[in-house]
């Protein structure tokens, strides 16, 4: 059964800090199964009122997004030794995995995404011993140069340690073909991001751009069950409406 989740970056960073509550309400409101947050905007201090949020909304937390960047020897030691706090929010929160994207730089070269794969790698199996299985998200620049850095990124992982959960808009994007690039990596994939990007390249709702996402969701289908994470980072339009948006959008394509 195919699920659908949101993705809370709609909503911005003010709002995260100062009003969570309607944040999930909105989410609960527009259709959604479940949310995606990004990690810092939780605070650790705070995990018994998220968990009763989320009940009180009916929701799942999917995952909790990180980001950082996996050539830096400080900030990879910093990850690394943020694993026990992880492991403890996402439990908490009744969640069991992450989702991990690396730091935008667009002439990034084999040896370096290869690199960064096996710090990765090392995260995942750190992770993976915790019961909390790692997640890839992509952006674009994995994607430019024929899909080099994806490519390495995950000739240099294990599976079992690091699954790839692709954004369609991203690939699209870099250049890339979504549906292709998710048969090519099928085993490894999940759950999937929706993005939507317009041909001037900015953030827009799903259907409203040049992403071919009946094309994903075909690719897709097979899985059986698995979640589609609606994605859009910035609205022109206010967040509950684009939200509300982007889940009519998904419910109608998969129905």
């Amino acid at each position: 059964m195919v699920k659908i989740a949101c993705q809370t970056i709609t909503f911005g960073d003010e709002r995260h800090v100062n009003n969570i509550e309607e944040i999930l309400a909105a989410a609960a409101w527009a259709g959604y199964e479940g949310v995606e947050i990004g990690f810092r905007r939780v605070d650790p201090e705070k995990l018994d009122f998220y968990a009763e949020l989320l009940k009180k909304n009916n929701l799942k937390l999917l995952a909790l997004h990180m980001g950082g960047d996996f050539l830096d020897p400080e900030s990879v030691k910093r990850q690394m030794e943020s694993i026990p706090a992880a492991v403890k929010m996402v439990k908490a929160l009744g969640c069991s995995d992450i989702f991990i994207s690396g730091k935008r730089n667009l002439e990034k070269t084999k040896e370096e995404y290869a690199a960064e794969g096996k710090n990765y790698n090392e995260l995942g199996r750190r992770l993976y011993e915790d019961g909390v299985s790692l997640s890839y998200h992509n952006h674009d620049w994995e994607i430019i140069n024929g899909c080099m850095g994806l490519d390495t990124l995950m000739e240099n992982t294990d599976p079992k340690y690091m699954s790839f959960i692709p954004d369609v808009g991203w690939i699209v994007r870099g250049g890339g073909n979504p549906a292709e690039i998710i048969k090519k990596f099928y085993d490894r994939i999940q759950n999937v991001h929706f993005k939507e990007f317009t041909a001037e390249n900015d953030f827009t709702e799903l259907g409203r751009g040049i992403v071919d996402f009946k094309s994903v969701y075909e690719v897709m289908k097979p899985k059986g069950d698995f979640w589609i994470v609606s994605e859009q980072d910035k609205s022109t339009i206010g967040a509950e409406e684009s939200i509300k948006y982007n889940f009519e959008f998904i419910k109608n394509l998969i129905k």
